[in-house]
């Protein structure tokens, strides 16, 4: 019993002695907490994103707009050297006006909403429907010469399953020990990938085989019940141009006209759908400034979120929210007058709901190059898919220089930890700077990976990058990509939070000793 007490405090002493090795400036924290609880500006930060200037779609004038905003305020806040910096994208798309009717066999107004980047239908234009259930390239046989113009139903109804009654939900300690518990990788990393390059790269073949066989619009289901809509699409590349007029209809509203179809009653729609292209500037961009470090060439520790955001609503959750908290944690650390060593540097993605856009550029532009591949389907994926997994991997002079990168990308639910990305040595560091937050809730770090948003670019390079453990709250269950992703749905004590920890992590990575430790530059997977 002697010898097991020895060998459990002698791991506690080890424990303990290396989260004591990283020093956190308590007063500072203090400091923090209170300029970023007592003055908070992240709710009007939030609100002007999303109550004035609303959706931000990639390379739209709101996004553009978006973009100007932030610069300026960024700027009247004393950051310095504020700017946009620009990426080849395509062309801008946004939705003007939608009204969609069952005007057989009855007449029903449905609930619908465009798919980004379709055009509209000049007026309205009216069909016959057919259910034509199309899940890959190999149906396209069994229904060639059998959709010239039809409005065309795509997608199959599944069999009435009971509805789940949690919508919104927290954290609680079960699930943030299941965080922790580390999951083996057994399968290759990038096979996420290539399943998210197969459903676009089909999306985009299936509008084309659609208009060639003569189809007049196309109608997909929402994938959420309760009136829910996203009317997401990938078609914004010019030399990938839909078309055929295409809607997402209402999971319930889809549902019933199979029903009718199967029912063999002769099923008619009306669509009228008005819709702008933007094709002036094929750029869009990112915003960027910085609280400058000490020195010539100080080296670089970063925040980011994506400014872009879906057409359907305002985009408060998916990304304003984590925008405005990374905002307000530059602008608390220049509140309380912050020094730092290294240059802490915003980063306000464009373009990352179509791949990342805006920080696989900085990445491309400033830390390191890949060479393009355009075998199979990657060519639909510019430059998402393009750079995983591709060598030889170039390093710039910029690379060494770079510290970390930590990103907000969940929702706006507060900071529950950290996903350290398999880099065991930053564990101890993390656990340290967390510990004034125990009170907040914040104290899980884990080793598991975590993959859907802007850290990715960074971490595939082999530079430390992070996303934050985050309260679920109804961010996956009604809000993401959905028409009531609005700044009401966001919570303040939740985003206060969240930027008084982000202002805290970049104020400890910009003053310890040594930049943040790496993991092994990547390898190439072998499938």
């Amino acid at each position: 019993m002697k010898k097991i007490l020895k060998s459990a405090l002698a791991l506690t002493i080890v424990a303990f002695s290396l989260e004591a090795a990283e020093p956190v400036d308590l007063a500072i924290i203090t400091k923090i907490r209170d300029e970023g609880f007592n003055r908070s500006e992240v709710m009007n930060t939030l609100q002007h994103l999303t109550d004035t200037i609303g959706p931000r779609l990639t390379a739209t004038p709101a996004m553009l707009k978006a973009n100007n905003w932030t610069k300026e305020k960024l700027t009247d806040w004393g950051l310095k050297n504020a700017r946009l910096e620009g990426f080849e994208f395509g062309y801008g798309w946004a939705a003007e006006r939608t009204e969609v009717f069952m005007t057989a066999p009855r007449k029903i107004q449905l609930t619908a909403m465009p798919l980004s980047w379709y055009p509209g239908t000049d007026g309205a234009l009216e069909g016959e429907a057919i259910h034509a259930v199309i899940k890959s390239i190999d149906d396209f046989a069994k229904h060639t010469g059998k959709l010239a113009g039809k409005i065309v139903f795509v997608d199959a109804v599944a069999d009435q399953t009971e509805p789940k009654n949690k919508v919104f939900k927290r954290h609680d300690n079960k699930s943030l020990r299941e965080e922790k518990q580390f999951d083996i990788p057994t399968d290759d990393p990038h096979s996420d990938l290539e399943s998210w390059t197969k459903h676009i790269s089909f999306g985009i073949k299936l509008e084309a085989f659609l208009a060639q066989e003569g189809a007049i619009a196309v109608v997909h289901k929402a994938p959420r019940k309760g009136m829910l809509l996203s009317g997401t699409a990938y078609n914004y590349r010019p030399k990938y141009a839909a078309k055929i007029p295409g809607i997402e209809l209402a999971y319930e509203h889809y549902a019933r006209a199979v029903r009718l179809m199967e029912d063999e009653q002769a099923v008619k729609i009306s669509l009228d759908v008005a819709v702008t292209f933007y094709t002036d500037d094929s750029q869009s961009y990112s915003t960027l400034a910085d609280i400058p470090g000490k020195g010539r060439k100080p080296e670089v520790v970063m925040a980011g979120a994506h400014l872009d955001s879906w057409h359907g609503a305002d985009g408060a959750v998916d990304n304003a929210a984590g925008v405005a908290v990374v905002m307000e944690a530059v602008r608390i650390l220049k509140a309380i007058g912050v020094q730092p060593k290294r240059t802490i540097r915003v980063g306000l993605w464009g373009g990352e709901e179509q791949g990342y856009f805006g920080s696989h550029r900085y990445v491309e532009n400033h830390l390191a190059t890949r060479p393009a591949s355009q075998e199979g389907d990657l060519q639909y994926m510019e430059p998402y898919a393009q750079q995983y997994n591709q060598f030889p991997l170039e390093l710039k002079p910029e690379h060494s220089k770079f510290s970390v990168y930590f990103n907000l990308d969940n929702g706006s639910g507060k900071i529950r930890g950290i996903y350290a990305e398999n880099n065991v040595a930053v564990v101890p560091l993390f656990k340290a700077w967390l510990e004034p937050f125990y009170d907040l809730g914040a104290e899980t770090v884990t080793l598991n990976t975590t993959g859907g948003t802007d850290h990715e670019p960074f971490d595939e390079i082999g530079l430390p990058a992070f996303q934050f453990i985050q309260d679920p709250l109804d961010y996956g269950s009604r809000l993401h990509h959905t028409q009531i992703d609005t700044y009401g749905n966001a919570y303040k004590r939740d985003l206060m939070q969240a930027s008084v920890i982000m202002a805290s992590f970049l104020y400890n990575a910009a003053m310890r000793e040594e930049r943040l430790p790496r993991k092994p530059l990547p390898a190439k997977s072998v499938k």
